[in-house]
């Protein structure tokens, strides 16, 4: 006997805002927008050496936000924590840009950037430079 199982059916509606909003998990809209609104009060490491940095996130925010395809090889990551160490020149602005749209002129951003983003400078032979190279 064959029981009736309920299923999430997007409208259009919510189609049409999962697709602007940018996840692509299948994830209820409601349940993917709560998560991005907890992203923009989530402390985030920023990375420092001489040479470079990276913005240190979770990869599973990554793929929520709909933007794991985007990210370059010039990342890192780490199987071990589920970590990823976004590049400063492009890929961490993909992931912010998917939070904060348009970030450079949203006060919203300006707000996170001075309160939830930690800097932490390293003049020597930063763990970072010794992870995988992102692979998608």
């Amino acid at each position: 006997m064959e029981t009736n199982k309920l299923s999430y059916k997007p409208t259009l509606k919510t189609h049409i805002m999962e697709t602007n909003v940018g996840f692509k998990t299948g994830m209820r809209i409601t349940e993917a927008m709560k998560r991005k609104s907890e992203l923009k009060r989530t402390g985030h490491i920023f990375w420092n050496d001489p040479g470079h940095a990276w913005l240190e996130v979770d990869r599973s925010d990554l793929k929520l936000l709909g933007i794991d395809k985007q990210i370059s090889g010039y990342s890192y990551q780490d199987n071990n924590t589920g970590k990823v160490y976004l590049e400063e020149d492009q890929d961490a602005g993909i992931y912010l840009n998917a939070i904060f749209p348009d970030a450079l002129n949203n006060a919203e951003f300006q707000q996170f950037r001075g309160k939830y983003i930690n800097d932490q400078y390293r003049e020597n032979d930063i763990f970072v430079r010794r992870l995988r190279h992102y692979n998608k």
